[in-house]
C-alpha cells in the first residue's frame, strides 16, 4: 500500500484541483493506493482574530474559534474529496493548525506518507531568500514530494 498526502490551500481552487489531479494520477494503478487531503490554517496570535489577522491589524476579538474553523474546513476537504478522488482511494482528510510546512511534515510522519505531492506558485525574490512551504516541506520531509506549479 502507498499513501499520499496532498496538502491544499482551500483559497485557491485553481492550484488545489491540479494538486489533487495529479495525486490521483499517479496513485492510479497502484494497488492500495491511498489518499489523505490536507489543509493547514495558519498559526494566528492567540486574541487576534482571523478575519483582523488577514488584513494585518494587530487588533481583534478575543474570539478565536480553531475547533470550528477546523470543522469547517474538513468539512470542505471532504466534499471536495468526494468530488474529485476515487471513493476506493480516499483515506481521510487533515486539518492542523500552525506552521505550515511543519504540520505537513509532521502529518506526513504519523500517517506514514510514502509521498507528498503539494503545490507551489510562482516564485519570488522573497521565495528564495525565505522559502516557500514547498520547498521547506521537500527539505524536511521523510518522503518524496512533487511539487505541482501553478501555471496560472
Amino acid at each position: 500500500m502507498v499513501n499520499y498526502l496532498a496538502p491544499i490551500d482551500l483559497e485557491d481552487e485553481h492550484l488545489s484541483a491540479g494538486v489533487i489531479e495529479k495525486t490521483v494520477q499517479m496513485a492510479t494503478g497502484v494497488k492500495g493506493a491511498k489518499i489523505y487531503l490536507m489543509t493547514v490554517i495558519p498559526g494566528i496570535t492567540p486574541g487576534i482574530d482571523q478575519r483582523y489577522a488577514i488584513r494585518g491589524e494587530m487588533h481583534g476579538s478575543t474570539e478565536y474559534p480553531l475547533q470550528q474553523w477546523k470543522d469547517d474546513a474538513a468539512k470542505e476537504l471532504q466534499e471536495i474529496a468526494d468530488k474529485q478522488v476515487p471513493k476506493a482511494m480516499q483515506a481521510g482528510v487533515v486539518v492542523e493548525n500552525g506552521t505550515v510546512y511543519r504540520e505537513i511534515v509532521e502529518a506526513a510522519k504519523d500517517l506514514k506518507i510514502d509521498h507528498i505531492v503539494m503545490g507551489a506558485h510562482r516564485p519570488s525574490l522573497a521565495d528564495f531568500l525565505l522559502g516557500p512551504n514547498s520547498a521547506r516541506v521537500a527539505r524536511h520531509a521523510g518522503c518524496s514530494v512533487t511539487v505541482v506549479r501553478d501555471t496560472g
